[in-house]
């Protein structure tokens, strides 16, 4: 567990230095493979706009055990026009876990 918070920690904080612009300007989806040390998966960064003023931007991580068995990790945050970013609560990152 102590890995996956380490990536999300790394993906976020380069989420969090770009602009209102910068992050409406990403794909919906995007997904690409990991692998670090012993462990593979998963991990999408997921962009929803709100409202014009805001978005909501989700990391998912998901790590592959055996036959298709794994943990699922959400985190993310909220960012409107003016650059306040807030942290998604628990229940706003149900849907993605």
């Amino acid at each position: 567990m102590k890995e996956i918070n380490i990536l999300s920690e790394e993906y976020l904080s380069s989420l969090k230095r770009k602009t209102f612009d910068e992050l409406s300007k990403l794909e919906k989806y995007h997904e690409e493979k990991i692998i670090r040390g012993r462990n593979s998966g998963t991990i999408a960064i997921r962009r929803d706009r709100i409202s014009d003023k805001e978005l909501r931007i989700v990391i998912q991580i998901y790590c592959h055990w055996i036959l298709g068995i794994g943990n699922m990790y959400a985190d993310g945050f909220k960012i409107n026009r003016e650059g306040q970013a807030n942290k998604l609560t628990e229940e706003e990152l149900y849907d993605f876990t």
